[in-house]
């Protein structure tokens, strides 16, 4: 069953401009990159960013320590020279809701999250810290009186003025943590949380993705946030969204996205990148709104449908909208009270968790109306409770800060396979053909027993002698010729892309996919004939990443880390 994300198809709609001699690429681009507000600069190296500055004064700093830079015009980016690895345009990234009129009318979220239940059991987000980057928040109402705040940070002047000059960012704050039992207003859904608003939108509903750049590292790395909300998209994918955005879930941030408001299939961004939870938007009697996007971004809805909060522009009165803006804080509200719960909680954690708790909607599974279905908070919490949390950086010291350290403790938890040896996981060690077709077996749940050895080179009591069987039988992985299997071999990236697509294929999950998925890689060529096909899946459904953005090395060996990040993104992918 598809669950997202269209990740390759959907940057080739980005404008990555690779600077070569003399900068010809960049600027016969200039012109494709009208609508662009300056440029996102990455350097190749980040320890020279001091250098960068000292030479481009005019450069503003996204992160130094990851050497992201935005430059007003591609004169500045020329003036970096050979220290510049890439250069984007700044696209324009939008506010996603949908403003009406003042209310007279009550609140029906509560009672249809059954939040009461949850409240009863402790669960208020209290000691969670929640970013939420949008247009700052009316912090004097008075139904915020009882809530947290951090000073926060103003991404659009550098100041620490948070002031909601245009009215989302305090509805998008209300949902999350309005003060509860204090007579007046509506109730926050965790209104224990600390709320961190990163203020990126004035008046206007528009502002440049590097301020949601600057404001994710911001998040991560001076507020230490353990979960972001982004009411926010843009319909363009960038290089230095998309690596803001994995900075702050491989550092254990849970980042949860509103996936658009035109009802149409158009991806939103960053709500289609990976390990980002897309909400979309479902009404008080349960249906889908109207305004949400349907597309395979949507990985759960949540109440957007005439959704109330307090006025930015008076500390008494209250307003109300409609848009996935507004669902999408109902589902962080999720996600700090699973931080609540389990601290450590990755975003595999808590994706499943949703998988496993929403309330079916829709065509049964998944849909792209609906996702997995609708929120339902009660659930959430009794699925919590249940799930087996285990740290598997405790057990293995060489995983903790791994860029994969989420992937692998996902295999790990799930039995896929475990570490070389009680201590360590040895995560860029090269897997072998051996290890891989038993790690396909053990996701299979197959009987082994049941099969029998035909390899030459397969001792019938090697401990993978039952895997390369069932697998053979499968006809989910082929030997390399004279009968014999080479099991210590290391398997390559293309191997590993076609005995994965093979094992889809078996059990139906090959679904839909870009046959152009290949088209950017500039070793496209290197793929052997035999795995074109699978690579183009892979790549497509985004099991398999580039090396670099221009290069897949097909043939290059894949390590263990590699292999647990797209195992945990295929069966996070397809799992019912």
């Amino acid at each position: 069953m598809k669950r997202k994300k269209g990740i390759a198809s959907a940057l080739a709609l980005a404008l990555l401009l690779t600077l070569l001699p003399g900068f010809a690429p960049a600027r016969a681009a200039e012109s494709a990159a009208a609508d662009a507000n300056g440029y996102i600069v990455t350097l190749g190296d980040p320890a020279a960013g001091q250098a960068a500055l000292q030479s481009v004064p005019a450069l503003e700093a996204l992160s130094t320590a990851q050497g992201v830079y935005r430059a007003d015009s591609l004169d500045e980016v020329e003036a970096l020279g050979s220290r510049v690895k890439s250069v984007e345009p700044d696209y324009t990234a939008h506010l996603l809701a949908l403003p009406n009129d003042k209310y007279i009318a009550e609140e029906w979220t509560v009672e249809a999250l059954h939040m009461p239940a949850v409240w009863d059991q402790g669960f208020t987000g209290a000691g969670v810290r929640v970013g939420v980057i949008d247009s700052g928040v009316n912090s004097m109402h008075e139904d915020f009186a009882g809530t947290n705040f951090d000073r926060g940070y103003n991404v659009l002047n550098g100041s620490h003025d948070v002031t909601d000059e245009n009215g989302h960012g305090s509805v998008v704050c209300g949902v999350i943590a309005e003060t509860k039992d204090n007579g007046i207003g509506f109730a926050g859904l965790t209104p224990d949380v600390t709320l961190v608003p990163i203020k990126c939108f004035g008046k206007s509903e528009e502002t440049n993705s590097s301020y949601i750049i600057k404001a994710l590292y911001a998040a991560v790395d001076d507020y230490n946030c353990d979960v972001v909300n982004l009411s926010l998209g843009m319909t363009e994918s960038t290089a230095a969204m998309k690596t803001a955005v994995e900075y702050a879930t491989n550092k254990g941030v849970l980042v949860v996205s509103a996936v658009g408001n035109d009802g149409t299939t158009v991806y939103n961004y960053p709500a289609a990148y990976d390990c980002v939870v897309g909400v979309g938007s479902v009404e008080a009697d349960g249906s889908v709104s109207s305004f949400s996007q349907k597309n395979d971004s949507v990985y759960v809805t949540a109440p957007g449908g005439t959704i109330y909060g307090p006025s930015y522009a008076s500390n008494t009165r209250y307003i109300k909208g409609s848009g996935t803006s507004f669902a999408s804080p109902h589902v962080a509200a999720a996600a700090a009270i699973l931080k609540q719960y389990a601290p450590n909680a990755t975003c595999i954690d808590f994706e499943t968790l949703l998988r496993r708790s929403v309330t079916d909607a829709g065509a049964a599974g998944y849909d792209t109306s609906y996702g997995w279905g609708s929120l339902d908070m009660a659930s959430f919490v009794a699925a919590m409770k249940s799930y087996n949390f285990s740290d598997v950086g405790l057990v293995y010291p060489d995983v903790e800060g791994h860029w994969a350290a989420q992937s692998i403790r996902y295999c790990v938890n799930a039995k896929l396979f475990s570490g070389v040896s009680t201590a360590s996981f040895a995560p860029e060690t090269n897997m072998s053909r051996a290890m891989f077709v038993t790690v396909l077996a053990r996701l299979s749940g197959s009987d082994l027993s049941a099969y029998q050895n035909s390899f030459t080179d397969v001792e019938d009591d090697a401990w993978y002698a039952g895997a390369s069987a069932w697998g053979a039988a499968s006809n989910i992985v082929s030997g390399v010729g004279d009968g014999r299997f080479a099991p210590d071999n290391d398997i390559t990236r293309e191997q590993v892309a076609t005995f994965l697509y093979r094992y889809a294929q078996t059990y139906g999950l090959t679904g839909n996919y870009d046959r152009s998925a290949l088209s950017g890689y500039s070793d496209r060529g290197s793929v052997s004939s035999y795995a074109k096909e699978a690579m183009t899946w892979a790549v497509a459904k985004g099991y398999i990443t580039g090396q670099t953005t221009s290069t897949l090395a097909p043939l290059s060996t894949a390590r263990r880390s590699e292999v647990a990040a797209m195992l945990a993104r295929f069966v996070n992918s397809t799992a019912a």
